[in-house]
């Protein structure tokens, strides 16, 4: 089977792999299309990560073959799946943290979603697959992984109707985070200092915006509610917006840490005005098969727009056009096909 094979950042080839076979309990898809995720640019930037490798893990596909003991799904389905699954016995998918499960970090689809076929195991099957249906616009599937996160993280936070968020950075994942907040009945206040994304944000329900380029954000925001936003959420993570979110933010608000770049993670902090203002800082990493299902259900039912996010689908040997778009700020999402 063709599978795209990352050697470096700059050098990627499909090439013929070995075919996975299944188990009793397990089914194989074929990749009808596959989304390229910040965690996989990540992956392909980081030294430490052992390469060649197939990355991905956004994949909508249709299953080709199932194991004699599989009866939720038949071939032909088209599916989505996501990768990791907790066990839901450890101490900390016991208090909640599903992420920090070892299970979690340990479980993956094979090979990757940037190849022609993905085994999906037994637990994948139970928990992280769902059938797609016939009217639904199959890239927009390739969010319901994304959008699971942020649904995780908008339930880490404490908030009532009318609460105002500020949405730091307008990628995928601020777009996302925009559309749930309206959803759940929150006010959102976007910042980047693209134009046109900030735009973009409006059009998707975004009340305000801020550029920083050539507006002073603590002051935009008192403009907006003249004792700081709630939540703070920050999809972008350095010195600037963390410090900045801790001055526009109100007595006793949050800031959820969604994203951080790793480069540039370490900067000092006053702790002596978290305290005395009493703000939380705290973070989210991934999904949960729960949040999962509910991100399903908000695509499938159409209730957040995605059609502005996808621009075109791309062969999966144009990766690196694609992976090049997406780093330059051109494109929200690459979403490609065999």
């Amino acid at each position: 089977m063709k599978a795209l094979l990352c050697y470096n950042q700059n050098e990627f080839k499909l090439e013929e792999i070995d075919r996975p076979g299944i188990l009793k309990d397990e089914m194989l898809i074929e990749m009808i299309y596959t989304g390229l995720c910040g965690s996989d640019i990540v992956k392909i930037f980081d030294p430490a990560v052992k390469k060649p490798a197939v990355f991905g893990h956004e994949v909508v596909g249709r299953v080709v073959e199932v194991g004699k003991n599989i009866t939720r799904f038949k071939s032909g389905d088209v599916v989505v799946a996501a990768h990791h699954i907790p066990c839901y016995r450890c101490h900390y998918c016991l208090h909640g943290s599903h992420s920090m499960c070892r299970h979690f970090k340990e479980t993956n689809i094979y090979p990757g979603s940037f190849s022609q076929y993905i085994r999906l195991s037994k637990e994948h099957i139970r928990y992280t697959t769902f059938k797609i249906p016939p009217d639904t616009n199959l890239p927009e599937a390739l969010f319901i992984e994304s959008l699971a996160c942020c649904i995780r993280a908008v339930d880490r936070v404490t908030f009532r109707k009318d609460d105002v968020f500020s949405v730091v950075g307008t990628g995928i994942i601020g777009m996302l985070f925009v559309q749930l907040i309206k959803l759940s009945g929150g006010r959102v206040v976007a910042i980047d200092l693209d134009n046109d994304r900030l735009s973009m944000a409006r059009f998707l329900g975004a009340e305000y915006t801020i550029n920083p380029s050539n507006q002073n954000v603590v002051r935009e925001i008192k403009d907006i509610t003249d004792i700081g936003v709630d939540i703070a959420i920050l999809t972008v993570t350095n010195k600037y917006t963390l410090g900045e979110a801790l001055k526009y933010l109100r007595d006793g608000g949050t800031v959820n840490i969604f994203g951080a770049s790793g480069k540039e993670s370490k900067f000092e902090v006053d702790f002596e005005r978290v305290f005395k203002r009493e703000m939380s800082i705290i973070s989210s990493y991934s999904a949960t098969p729960e949040t999962l299902k509910r991100a399903y259900d908000i695509i499938t039912g159409k209730k957040i727009n995605l059609s502005p996010l996808i621009s075109e689908v791309m062969p999966l040997s144009d990766f690196k056009k694609g992976l090049d778009l997406m780093l330059q700020r051109k494109i929200y999402k690459a979403v490609f096909k065999l």
